[in-house]
């Protein structure tokens, strides 16, 4: 058994999230997926009462 330890907070930071979203259409055919995937991508985060 093997446990790994990524920390993920900023890989969506830097990923190209076009590049992203074309290999995963490449993958996923429902194109509804791909947009709610894309969507959470270019959401902001609520820090406090800030967008950021």
């Amino acid at each position: 058994m093997f446990t790994v330890d990524m920390d993920l907070e900023k890989f969506f930071d830097t990923v190209c999230h076009s590049k992203l979203i074309e290999i995963l259409s490449r993958t996923i055919k429902d194109g509804r997926a791909i947009s709610l995937i894309h969507k959470y991508l270019n959401s902001g985060v609520f820090i406090g009462c800030k967008k950021e």
